[in-house]
């Protein structure tokens, strides 16, 4: 049965890109698209010590998020006992897989854990865990890939939409960083969820808030942003009528690490989405509940 509300536990790391991701002298374009060591141990420490800020808390989170790139390669063990312990689904951004050695080429994949059970309910034999990859490298993030150690670093792309559907939870959409500005994405998803989660390492803040407050609307969904601390940035959204009641949480304000458990609306959405109106929200936008497909050919103008 679909709960009335999400809890979202949203996590903000302190991970520094400076200090992770440089060129170390050795003349390997691995080291270089790996975390250092340090900023590796430091990153697990941390995110061990979030975890567990969480576990205990009223009401437990359902879903928590960690921002792009957050987590070490090799964490993922971890991550998912974690999720098992707090009984919650863990969305976590991962630091840079190699895909393939010559040429050069890596990806940028967030790891989306469900556990066994889902606070307190069993809903799988065994925990399950999905990649979901980015498609869409950021100008920056593609230069500075293509400028590492003297190689020329290629990115990956996974074109892939994912949509996670759970009886409790509803349908929810992940997606990394600049795949946010991919309007085809967009238009894929809609009418398809209640939640979209967009991990990030976003320096861009402002374009990022004004694109959650009109992709809730136009998508008519929640709409929730984890950026790392670095930045901030982090919100929530959703398609209140109210205009003091959309902004659920928004963590404003550079280098400040965080975790904070939002509340979001789910039931009372969905009944929304499917046409039974609710003051509470604004009015679904045109054309929502009427499709129209595409022919499988096209024809030239």
């Amino acid at each position: 049965m679909l709960n009335d509300h999400l809890h979202v536990g949203v996590v903000q790391t302190s991970l520094k890109a400076e200090a992770a991701w440089f060129d170390d002298g050795s003349s390997s374009w691995q080291n270089s698209v790996r975390m250092s060591l340090l900023e590796e141990l430091r990153a697990k420490r941390e995110i061990r010590h979030f975890l567990a800020s969480l576990k205990g808390r009223a009401p437990s989170p359902d879903i928590i998020l960690f921002p792009e790139l957050a987590v070490p390669i090799g964490f993922e063990e971890q991550l998912k006992r974690a999720a098992e312990k707090l009984e919650a689904i863990v969305i976590a951004g991962l630091d840079y897989r190699i895909e393939t050695v010559a040429p050069p080429t890596v990806s940028n994949e967030a790891l989306v854990i469900v556990p066994r059970r889902l606070n307190g309910v069993p809903i799988s034999r065994q925990t399950q865990v999905r990649r979901v990859g980015k498609t869409h490298p950021a100008p920056a993030e593609r230069d500075k890939l293509l400028n590492i150690s003297d190689t020329s670093v290629s990115f990956h792309p996974h074109p892939t939409v994912w949509i996670f559907e759970s009886d409790q939870l509803g349908k929810f959409g992940v997606a990394i960083c600049y795949d946010f500005m991919d309007l085809d994405r967009i238009v894929m998803y809609r009418n398809k969820i209640q939640t979209l989660f967009i991990l990030a390492y976003n320096r861009d803040t402002t374009s990022f808030d004004h694109m959650a407050e009109a992709l809730a609307r136009t998508l008519f969904c929640n709409v929730v942003v984890c950026n790392c601390g670095q930045f901030g940035g982090s919100l929530a959204v959703s398609p209140f009528r109210e205009p003091f009641r959309r902004l659920i949480y928004r963590q404003s304000g550079q280098k400040l690490t965080h975790a904070q458990v939002v509340k979001l609306p789910l039931a009372a959405l969905l009944d929304h989405q499917n046409g039974n109106d609710n003051a509470d929200f604004k009015s679904r936008p045109p054309g929502f509940n009427n499709f129209v497909s595409l022919s499988s050919t096209t024809a030239k103008i």
